[in-house]
């Protein structure tokens, strides 16, 4: 099979427990790239949270693609046109946050390149902020703070916490909106529809690249459903049990240079 892109989850995937893109791993990415491959950053993160790690792997000489907020936008960053999009309504986000409030669950945003929380001490906010290298920004008022679009409304909470009362909490609405985990502290709210597989799939067929040429990296709860999509879907060693047990292939962890690994074993002319 002559797989032609590459759909890469970041923490936890492309990244090491260091926060950082090993060389192998690098050599293994742009290698696939100068053999024709594209690269997709495909995350949870929001857009901007993205940045560095886009311009590590250079996927604007390549022609590399943003997959953000799970799949809610998707950026082609040569150019920087939005290729695809589906944002949550004032009226969505605001019940997300009514519901997050009868569940002590802290709730933020994005807006300008920050976050908009009013919880801005918030662990698992400042975590967020960390992960992404942008500015978290206090506000007394979630709800005067919404101006559209709306990506995601993230909500935190301790994860025990969160595993126990996730069903619940998303069951008033059904399947109007996409709600699920992705780390354990977090829960996502997005528009119906949207996670990472949906828009991966608006993508390859833009390009008009098939299913089955589409090899994928996660880890964690959000990328199951690409790992499934993909033509090979494959499970970091470090992976949480349901996508390690839903994954074509397990591979190393992140720390020993698992996407590197795999792409040397299944592309030839990649060598690490």
């Amino acid at each position: 099979m002559k797989y032609k892109l590459i759909a890469l989850d970041l923490d936890g995937t492309l990244k090491n427990s260091k926060n950082k893109i090993t060389p192998k791993t690098k050599k293994a990415l742009i290698q696939a790239q100068e053999l024709g491959m594209k690269i997709v950053l495909a995350s949870g993160r929001p857009t901007p949270g993205l940045r560095h790690e886009a311009k590590e792997l250079e996927l604007e000489k390549y022609e590399g693609y943003i997959l953000s907020f799970n799949g809610a936008r998707v950026v082609d960053v040569k150019t920087g046109e939005t290729v695809y999009e589906q944002t949550l309504t004032l009226e969505e986000a605001k019940r997300a946050y009514e519901r997050s409030k009868e569940y002590q669950l802290s709730c933020m945003t994005y807006k300008d390149n920050m976050i908009m929380t009013e919880d801005i001490d918030d662990k698992y906010v400042c975590i967020e902020g960390q992960i992404n290298d942008i500015e978290k920004k206090k506000v007394s008022s979630f709800i005067d703070c919404l101006e559209e679009p709306i990506h995601k409304v993230l909500l935190t909470g301790d994860p025990d916490y969160v595993g126990n009362i996730e069903a619940e909490f998303k069951a008033p609405f059904g399947d109007t909106l996409s709600i699920y985990r992705s780390a354990p502290f977090f829960i996502e709210v997005m528009a119906q529809g949207i996670d990472k597989a949906a828009s991966l799939d608006r993508l390859v067929k833009t390009l008009g690249i098939r299913q089955e040429e589409v090899i994928a990296f996660g880890d964690g709860y959000n990328d199951l459903s690409m790992i499934e999509y993909a033509g090979l879907g494959v499970a970091m060693d470090n992976a949480v049990d349901g996508v390690k047990e839903r994954a074509d292939m397990i591979t190393k962890s992140h720390d020993d240079d698992g996407i590197a690994y795999t792409l040397s074993q299944v592309i030839e002319g990649i060598d690490v």
